[in-house]
């Protein structure tokens, strides 16, 4: 076959998925116990049926975050509760646990793929990995269903990798028919360190969650300027960076002030946090409304990063109207505009973060139009319902690939 039919053979299958005779029937997974993957899985869902275009269903484990928020919605929507494991696996009775609830992985797999058969499934769509998606990998293969893969980070983060996690994620990109980045930067990584065809990867923006803390912001010349660090403590995300560069804005002479809000091991910046004034600290896992009060109260959202695929983190700042200072790493570099929703560093280190503070602190003509781009670019480019558009989009076109393979 040319590679001209095979175009046409495509157009033609995706014309018939689109506007004739079969209405897609998907099915979204994610089987984490929560936070930023669950409220991703929520909203992409959510925007989904919303859109109208196709039928959606979903998969989650039972009684966590997700299948709770599923059961929210106002329209029903069929739900496959699947059971991993209790406990926190942050503890050691926690990964005993989870470990003895890899025994498990054949009823997971039995329970997803019967769900799967009775509702007539054309396509599943992970939205984050976890490792017991390596329950359904191989019957995903075994019936020849179309699967697509949402990679948020094609390889773990230094600091933040579990036993088997590596191999379950390069086994599953391997199984994918089709993979979903959240920057140019991943996909990237997928066609480089993956060998993954270019024509296999589409792209689409990370959304904005939305805290209601939305607002054009201006700086208060009356009070400090207040720094934020959201999100899980963890070596890539550079805190120490940060603790470094505002020693040196305090130094200075600014009048600034820093929060610290998240969950992880703070004991490696102990000595970095003696003597610091004017440090709040939040040293556990927040709820929405935490975060909602912490974007409402501070002025600049600082991501002091080493590495980065993206940030849930930068498209919830924009949404609130917060400038962002961002380091020149990975897809952070995509979601910041220097000078229009924020600034980015120059370099990684310290100083060059400072400096990137002071340009927005010493400009507060900057700081204001910074804040009214964040707004902007929230609501042109991050609204959930154009990146379920999107997403159809996407669907339709693997499932067409799919059937054509099959066809020839």
């Amino acid at each position: 076959m040319t590679a001209l039919m095979h175009a046409e053979l495509v157009q033609s299958f995706q014309s018939l998925l689109a506007h004739h005779h079969h209405r897609l029937q998907v099915l979204f997974w994610h089987w984490g116990r929560g936070g930023a993957g669950s409220k991703f899985t929520f909203e992409l869902v959510r925007a989904a049926q919303q859109a109208g275009e196709i039928d959606c269903y979903a998969s989650a484990v039972a009684d966590c975050e997700l299948a709770g928020l599923i059961k929210s919605l106002e329209e029903p929507l069929p739900l496959c509760e699947i059971q991993t494991f209790k406990g926190n696996k942050a503890t050691l009775t926690g990964k005993l646990a989870a470990f003895y609830g890899l025994t498990g992985l054949a009823q997971i797999g039995q329970q997803f793929m019967e769900f799967v058969a009775r509702h007539q499934i054309d396509l599943v769509v992970c939205t984050m990995p976890a490792i017991w998606d390596v329950a359904v990998l191989a019957p995903i293969r075994t019936l020849n269903l179309p699967f697509l893969l949402v990679v948020h980070d094609p390889t773990p983060h230094p600091g933040d990798s579990y036993p088997f996690r590596h191999l379950s994620m390069r086994r599953e990109i391997a199984a994918a028919d089709g993979l979903i980045t959240l920057s140019d930067h991943v996909k990237q990584q997928l066609m480089t360190r993956h060998a993954i065809a270019g024509d296999m990867i589409w792209t689409m923006p990370h959304g904005a969650f939305e805290f209601g803390a939305k607002r054009y912001r201006q700086l208060d010349r009356d009070r400090p300027v207040r720094l934020l660090f959201l999100g899980r403590i963890i070596a890539y995300k550079g805190l120490d960076l940060l603790l470094d560069a505002y020693r040196m804005l305090q130094a200075q002479g600014l009048n600034v002030a820093l929060e610290v809000m998240g969950s992880g091991d703070i004991a490696p910046y102990a000595a970095q946090l003696a003597g610091l004034s004017g440090v709040t600290m939040t040293n556990h896992w927040v709820d929405e409304d935490d975060i909602g009060a912490a974007l409402a109260r501070n002025d600049i959202m600082v991501l002091p990063y080493r590495e980065a695929s993206q940030s849930g983190v930068a498209a919830s700042a924009a949404t609130a109207g917060m400038p962002m200072v961002v380091t020149p790493v990975g897809g952070l570099i995509e979601q910041v505009a220097d000078g229009t929703t924020g600034v980015i560093a120059p370099s990684t280190c310290p100083n060059g973060i400072a400096r990137a503070i002071r340009r927005l602190i010493d400009d507060h003509g900057l700081y204001a139009r910074c804040s009214a781009g964040a707004i902007a670019y929230a609501e042109q480019e991050l609204g959930w319902g154009p990146i379920a558009h999107r997403l159809v989009s996407i669907a339709r076109d693997v499932v067409s690939r799919k059937l054509i393979t099959d066809y020839e």
